[in-house]
């Protein structure tokens, strides 16, 4: 029953979103749009585990612009959430570097004038909240530890773009990232979508991504899932990480 009900809210959704009534479905013979849209709404929801092996030799740990700008209350970006995973991702971060997994740590900081259009987007990033210098910028220290690297010149969303990222995990030869961070939405999901895009297999803890919308978070969850990422939480991700064989 609650199967059906689900499918059903979400066939109601479908409907109010694409501007349409049943009377538009097509319905015909073996077409059945609306057998489509209840299929892809399961399949939203399937984690691709069989994707590729989680391996920690072949990991790096990118922690997403956990920043004072992001992070403290003070801030006007605050996204409580990204506060609220630090105590879990300083424990990831930990066993991370216990297996050798390096972390690399991001600092969304922009220019002004920018080369894109963040400023006419977020009002506190106009006004120098993450601006090159501030104190916005700065990695709160409850995940920085000796030797772990930073990428400082984060001018967008995406941790790749018109950084050393690519280069870094290269010469560690890498090729699984685990991405974490804030936010979700936007440079988390951006980072994962690029990683995929340049052939890095991509995990994407469900409880170390952060967000300030319970709906978009999801939205990026079940994209990831269908189509970029190995989607799992990280009490689980962590287990996966001791049980692992390694090296005598």
């Amino acid at each position: 029953m609650e199967n059906n009900r689900s499918i059903f809210e979400n066939l109601a959704a479908y409907l109010e979103t694409f501007g349409l009534s049943e009377n538009d479905l097509y319905e015909a013979g073996d077409v059945s749009e609306s057998g489509v849209i209840a299929a892809a709404a399961e399949d939203y929801l399937v984690d691709r585990h069989s994707a590729f092996a989680i391996e920690p030799d072949r990991c790096a740990l990118i922690v997403v612009d956990m920043q004072v700008g992001f992070v403290r209350r003070e801030s006007p970006q605050w996204i409580p959430q990204a506060e609220r995973i630090v105590p879990v991702l300083s424990h990831l971060a930990d066993v991370c570097r216990t297996f050798g997994i390096p972390v690399i740590l991001t600092s969304a900081n922009f220019l002004n004038p920018s080369p894109n259009d963040s400023l006419a987007f977020t009002e506190a990033i106009e006004e120098g909240n993450l601006a090159e210098g501030s104190e916005g910028v700065e990695i709160i220290p409850e995940l920085y530890r000796p030797g772990d690297q930073v990428i400082e010149n984060k001018r967008t969303y995406c941790a790749f773009h018109q950084t050393d990222l690519d280069y870094r995990l290269r010469a560690h030869r890498r090729d699984t990232v685990i991405v974490t961070g804030t936010m979700t939405n936007f440079c988390c999901e951006a980072t994962a979508r690029t990683a995929f895009d340049l052939g890095y297999h991509v995990v994407f803890p469900s409880d170390l991504n952060a967000t300030d919308n319970p709906l978009c978070h999801e939205a990026t969850l079940q994209t990831m899932r269908r189509g970029y990422a190995r989607v799992l939480d990280s009490t689980t991700l962590i287990r996966m990480m001791k049980s692992h064989p390694r090296d005598a």
